[in-house]
């Protein structure tokens, strides 16, 4: 008896790969009506919050750490 588990495919460890992961999941940035990379309006229209809102986070994000943003304004894939 020969059973065959199924073993799901391998996460794409790439740049491409995580932008198609944020894409899925519904964050991505728009090209016009962006304010510092436009990182906040991504997350204002995912979790359907205020845009101001988002914006005074990520510019307290921005003054305390700065690399969680700028990673995820490289990161974030632009919306077609």
């Amino acid at each position: 008896m020969n059973a065959t588990a199924h073993t799901p495919p391998a996460p794409d460890n790439s740049l491409s790969g995580a932008r198609a992961w944020f894409a899925e999941k519904g964050l991505s940035r728009r090209r016009g009506h962006r304010m510092i990379g436009g990182v906040a309006g991504a997350f204002a229209r995912r979790y359907e919050i205020h845009p101001l809102v988002a914006r005074v986070v990520a510019f307290a994000t921005l003054l305390s750490t700065p690399l969680p943003y700028i990673a995820l304004w490289v990161l974030m894939p632009f919306e077609d």
